[in-house]
């Protein structure tokens, strides 16, 4: 399949997993850039709601990746990566959904470890034995946004083995405190569960996590949702730099946008370079 939106090639196959509950042949999105060659080894990026990472598909727009690394390629001469768009389902919520808290969040199931093993046991074997990647931790890259930034934490927590940098933008934290709800309107406390936060803090602050991984956060300004976003984030940077991590290893980007595919768009921009050493600060 081409979209004629589309700076580079995309091919769309449907994976099987019967783990899933729902949609057990998964779609997946393959991009290769324009220069992409056999001949050539490549990054890999795994990215979460593959419909809105390369052309605007369910109406939510779109991150606009294709044309990031496309341009970052051409202008600022940095190689570019295969990047691996796994679509969302119906089971979002709870596909997305990491146990960062021992409580249950509404009647939702956490369900992010069977999403976690349809990427590794699937979609990666797959990927590395049909395209010129490398195949080493090394050389791999997870991302997604609110939910998804969630699932990109945990990624970065749990699943070292297998990623080495981390795209987290707007993580829904705030899911652990009001459910699927979210936000009260009326509520003016501003913040999510940070005691589950803090249990992610005392995580990445491990000796076999700390500075031995690339984190790449970001958030928005809005009055919306996105400032419970972004005042978790402020406080949870500042917990881990006084931890010991460093800007080369973990950087936030603060984005005057929403909780939407803008700020999601500027920030993989921007990431990208950080993530490939051309470090841009947040």
């Amino acid at each position: 399949m081409q979209n004629e939106n589309i700076v580079g090639r995309l091919k769309i196959v449907k994976l099987r997993y019967n783990s899933f509950l729902v949609g057990k042949n998964r779609q997946v999105r393959i991009w290769l850039p324009e220069s992409y060659s056999k001949n050539k080894m490549y990054d890999t990026i795994y990215m979460l709601d593959g419909q809105r990472i390369f052309a605007p598909e369910d109406g939510f727009g779109e991150w606009k990746v294709d044309e990031s690394i496309s341009y970052l390629e051409k202008e600022i001469k940095i190689k570019p990566s295969i990047v691996v768009g796994i679509d969302n389902s119906m089971d979002r919520w709870e596909e997305y959904l990491p146990r960062f808290s021992p409580y249950a969040v509404d009647d939702l199931g956490y369900k992010s470890d069977t999403t976690f093993g349809f990427i590794i046991d699937v979609v990666i074997p797959y990927i590395e034995k049909n395209y010129s990647v490398y195949t080493s931790k090394e050389h791999r890259s997870f991302g997604g946004s609110s939910l998804g930034g969630l699932m990109a934490v945990e990624a970065a927590i749990n699943f070292t083995d297998y990623f080495s940098s981390f795209y987290a933008f707007s993580p829904s934290f705030t899911v652990y405190k009001y459910g699927m709800s979210e936000v009260p309107c009326n509520d003016k406390e501003c913040e999510g569960n940070y005691k589950c936060i803090a249990r992610v803090i005392k995580k990445l602050n491990s000796s076999a996590i700390k500075n031995k991984i690339k984190i790449a956060f970001s958030s928005g300004y809005d009055d919306g949702y996105e400032k419970y976003c972004y005042q978790n984030l402020k406080k949870m940077m500042n917990d881990l730099y006084q931890k010991g991590w460093t800007k080369s290893h973990l950087i936030a980007y603060f984005i005057d946008e929403g909780h939407n595919e803008n700020q999601w768009s500027e920030a993989f921009y921007n990431a990208y370079q950080f993530i490939n050493n051309k470090k841009k600060e947040g």
